[in-house]
C-alpha cells in the first residue's frame, strides 16, 4: 500500500513550500521547495526523524552547513539557510538542476577522456578553494558531485568535512565511503588535503574505466585493498587513455601521501598539460613508477595486523682510521711543493665551479614558471595579496557584474592553474556591482510611452 509524504505541498518553518522529494540519503531526505521570502527554488535537506535525536548525526549535519556556508565558489553548492523546525534540523541550499556524476556513470558508462579531464579540473577548482580556506572534504565521490545541464560541476555534502588535518575516526568507526577512502582514512589516521586528492584519483579512475579500482564483499575488505593492493593503470582496462593521464591518476593513488600531489593546484597543472597534449612533470612519472612497484605498501600499517618485531641487522664495523704504517714514506728526493700547488689549483677550480653552479641554479629558480592562483570571487585586496605572494604582478580593472558582489573578482587572465614566468602580470576584473542605467525624465509623458521608455533601458 502506497504511503503519502505528509510534507508535500505544505509550508515548512513558515517559509518553504515543499513541492516534491528529490532523494534520500543515509541520514537525510532532500526536497525541492520554494522559498516564499526570496522567491526562489531551493533544495531543502532534512535530517531523518530517527537521527534528529542523535547528537552525533546532528553534529555532522551542523558541520555540513557550517563548512559549506563559508565557501563561495562556482563549483561548490551554495548554502542559503539552516535551522531547526518541527522536530528536525534542515539546510536550505542551492537547487541544482542536474544529475549526480554517479548517476551519469551508471547510465552512460565511462566518460570520454576530454570530458573526464574537464570534470576533474572543475572538482580540483572546488577542492583548491576549500583547502585554501582550511576545509578538507573527506568524502569526495561521484555521489557528491552534481553535473548541471550546462556542464558545470558542483561539489556537495560537506557532512564529514573538517577544518585542517584531523582524525578520520568518529565514535570508534571509519567515516566515509569504502570505495573512495584514502589509505590514511582506512587506518583511522590523520587526514589532510592530500586525502581528498586520493579520493579524486578514484573518481577519475571510475570516470575513465567505468568502475572503481578496489572492490570487495565488505567495507573492511575494500579498505584493506586501499592499504595493500596495487591498482592497474586505467589504460590497461580501456583503450585510448594517454600515458600521461595514467601517470596523473596513479600519482594521485599513491599509498604514501608524500608521493601524491602536494596540492590541488599541482594536480590541476598536470591535467592542464594532458589536455594540451604536453608531457606531465618528471615527478609525476617517477611517482607512477613507484606506485606500480608497490612502494608504500610495506610501510603502511593495517588496522588488524600488529607490526612484527624486526631483528635489526648487525651494525657495520666501526670506522677505523688507517695508521701511518699503511702508507709508504715518499722518497727524500721528491719535492712536495708541486703537489701542494696542484691541490691548491684543484681547490680553486672546485670553489669556482660551485659558485658558478649556484649562480646558474639561482637563475633557473628565478625563471621557473609559477602556477597562477585562482582568485575569482575573492575580495580585490585579498586577490592581489595571493597573486603577489606567488611572485607575480597584478593589474586591476573594474566593470559591472550582476552575479558577483561589488569589490570581488569576477574574472582573471591568465586562467587559474596556468604556469607563467615570475614577475609576469595577472589582470583581474573587479565587480562594481550590477550595471546601472540612467532613469529618464517621464513627467508629462503618457503612461504607455513611459513604460516603453523604461523597458528600452
Amino acid at each position: 500500500m502506497a504511503t503519502t509524504d505528509t510534507l508535500l505541498n505544505r509550508v515548512f518553518d513558515s517559509r518553504y513550500v515543499i513541492r516534491r522529494k528529490l532523494g534520500s540519503g543515509g541520514m537525510a531526505d532532500v526536497y525541492l521547495a520554494e522559498d516564499q521570502e526570496l522567491g526562489r527554488r531551493v533544495a531543502l535537506k532534512m535530517l531523518n526523524d530517527r537521527h534528529a535525536a542523535d547528537d552525533q548525526f546532528v553534529e555532522r549535519f551542523r558541520r555540513e552547513a557550517q563548512s559549506a556556508a563559508g565557501l563561495n565558489h562556482p563549483n561548490i553548492v551554495s548554502i542559503f539557510d539552516r535551522g531547526h523546525a518541527e522536530g528536525t534540523y534542515y539546510i536550505a541550499m542551492e537547487y541544482l538542476d542536474g544529475r549526480t556524476l554517479k548517476e551519469l556513470l551508471v547510465r552512460n558508462g565511462p566518460t570520454p577522456v576530454p570530458i573526464a579531464i574537464d570534470y576533474a579540473r572543475q572538482i580540483l577548482g572546488a577542492l583548491s578553494f576549500a583547502h585554501r580556506n582550511g576545509i578538507v572534504h573527506r568524502d569526495i565521490k561521484p555521489h557528491n558531485i552534481v553535473v548541471g545541464t550546462d556542464g558545470r560541476l558542483k561539489v556537495t555534502d560537506f557532512g564529514i568535512a573538517r577544518s585542517g588535518a584531523s582524525q578520520m575516526t568518529e565514535a570508534g568507526s571509519i567515516v566515509g565511503t569504502a570505495q573512495y577512502l584514502s589509505p590514511e582514512q582506512a587506518r583511522g589516521a590523520p587526514v589532510d588535503p592530500r586525502s581528498d586528492l586520493y579520493s579524486l584519483g578514484i573518481v577519475i579512475y571510475e570516470m575513465l574505466t567505468g568502475h572503481v579500482p578496489f572492490t570487495g564483499d565488505t567495507p573492511v575488505e575494500i579498505a584493506m585493498k586501499h592499504l595493500s593492493a596495487v591498482p592497474e593503470p586505467p589504460s590497461k582496462l580501456r583503450d585510448g587513455i594517454p600515458h600521461d593521464l595514467d601517470a596523473v591518476v596513479m600519482r594521485a593513488l599513491a599509498k604514501d601521501p608524500e608521493q601524491r600531489y602536494g596540492s590541488a593546484e599541482e594536480m590541476d597543472a598536470d591535467l592542464a598539460r594532458v589536455a594540451r597534449g604536453v608531457a606531465v612533470s618528471s615527478k609525476t612519472e617517477d611517482a607512477m613508477t613507484q606506485v606500480l612497484s608497490g612502494a608504500g605498501i610495506a610501510a603502511a600499517p593495517t588496522m588488524v595486523t600488529r607490526p612484527r618485531a624486526v631483528t635489526p641487522p648487525p651494525a657495520p664495523p666501526a670506522y677505523r682510521s688507517p695508521g701511518y704504517y699503511d702508507y709508504e714514506e715518499p722518497p727524500p728526493s721528491r719535492r712536495i711543493w708541486p703537489w701542494l700547488l696542484g691541490a691548491l689549483a684543484i681547490g680553486i677550480l672546485a670553489v669556482a665551479g660551485y659558485l658558478l653552479y649556484d649562480q646558474i641554479q639561482d637563475q633557473l629558480n628565478a625563471n621557473k614558471p609559477v602556477a597562477v592562483p585562482d582568485v575569482r570571487l575573492l575580495e580585490a585586496d585579498l586577490a592581489k595579496q595571493q597573486i603577489q605572494g606567488a611572485g607575480l604582478n597584478v593589474r586591476s580593472k573594474s566593470g559591472p557584474n550582476g552575479s558577483v558582489p561589488r569589490g570581488s573578482v569576477f574574472a582573471q587572465s591568465p586562467e587559474a592553474g596556468d604556469r607563467i614566468a615570475k614577475e609576469s602580470t595577472v589582470t583581474i576584473w573587479v565587480s562594481t556591482g550590477k550595471p546601472q542605467v540612467l532613469v529618464p525624465d517621464l513627467k508629462g509623458h503618457p503612461l504607455t510611452d513611459a513604460i516603453a521608455s523604461i523597458r528600452s533601458r
